[in-house]
């Protein structure tokens, strides 16, 4: 199994810093994808605050995948 290739690793503080920070990072993400041609988008929310983007083996190419890890009471 191939690792993920960790396009961002991000904390935010509010709602819009969350959007703006993953828009940038998918963005980014897409780019790479494009010029490999053989992995998806995976966006994981591993806490309340905290994001990672990568790129996956995974996920199928041409596809965005998101995995929720936050506790929940």
């Amino acid at each position: 199994m191939q690792a993920n290739q960790i396009i961002a690793d991000f904390r935010v503080k509010c709602r819009t810093e969350m959007y703006e920070k993953l828009d940038a990072a998918v963005a980014e993400a897409y780019f790479e994808a494009v010029g490999n041609g053989t992995r998806g988008v995976l966006v994981t929310r591993h806490d309340f605050d905290w994001f990672s983007v990568a790129l996956s083996h995974d996920v199928p190419f041409g596809l965005t995948r998101e995995r929720d890890h936050a506790r929940r009471n």
